[in-house]
């Protein structure tokens, strides 16, 4: 195991539900971060494969749901036969009662974060409902910073919800909110709305939730992320897929 000043940066992308309202703004910050040379990591220890899959063939059609999950289940089953910590974290994943709460997904990211802080400075990069997950867990596992392009404060169709925001002024950890003005689950009002963290920064940009911008404004958000994010990396001949093919949360 490298010790704590050797070891060398990774960043954990947490998503949102619907990874397909994401598929150009995925690509977007995966290209960002393969120029910077920072090894990149998945929810999921084969969410890079998934992800690559699902970006190549959004050029061609759009997947349904069930076409979607059908091709995630069997390139998780294709793994797990070789990869026997997989197969049990699939077995424990499929019979936990809350694998489809905010809680359940909570546990399982913290678990991924333990095991990749082993060997790396974890840094998040999230969207929406992963930002809520990361900023719930935190204070609990061991994070260089936290970037959250679009915080989900309320779901304009569920109401006020108080638990997707009472836990932000008790986040210590280095939280970059990026926020789009013209956000539906919160817009430049957050600012006199909620409250936050002395370590939580808020950054608004002229956008919507799905962050559909013009070119320039998307160099405005990675100089921003620059300012938290580590230094460009010297670039090995590894795929940036590569840790989310061979880490795997062992708890």
């Amino acid at each position: 195991m490298a010790n704590h000043h050797s070891k060398p940066p990774l960043i954990l992308l947490l998503g949102r539900d619907d990874w397909q309202k994401d598929i150009n703004l995925n690509y977007m910050l995966v290209h960002y971060i393969q120029k910077k040379g920072i090894a990149i990591a998945w929810e999921d220890p084969i969410g890079g494969p998934i992800w690559w899959l699902r970006h190549t063939l959004s050029h061609f059609f759009q997947l349904s749901e069930f076409w979607d999950k059908l091709m995630v289940r069997v390139l998780q089953i294709l793994y797990a036969g070789v990869n026997w910590r997989y197969a049990q974290h699939l077995l424990r994943q499929f019979s936990d009662e809350q694998r489809h709460t905010v809680n359940g997904r909570c546990q399982r990211v913290a678990s991924r974060i333990r095991e990749l802080s082993k060997n790396y400075k974890v840094y998040v990069i999230s969207r929406s409902s992963g930002g809520r997950v990361a900023s719930l867990i935190a204070d609990s596992v061991t994070l260089k910073h936290i970037i959250c392009l679009g915080y989900p404060f309320q779901n304009p169709e569920n109401g006020i919800e108080p638990e997707r925001y009472t836990h932000l002024p008790e986040v210590s950890t280095p939280f970059l909110i990026i926020q789009g003005r013209n956000d539906v689950y919160g817009g430049c009002e957050i600012l006199r709305k909620y409250t936050f963290n002395s370590n939580t920064s808020i950054f608004l940009m002229d956008t919507d939730h799905g962050f559909n911008m013009e070119k320039h404004q998307w160099q405005i958000l990675f100089n921003k992320m620059e300012e938290v994010l580590p230094k460009d990396q010297v670039k090995t001949s590894l795929s940036f897929d590569l840790i989310s093919t061979t880490s795997f949360v062992s708890s």
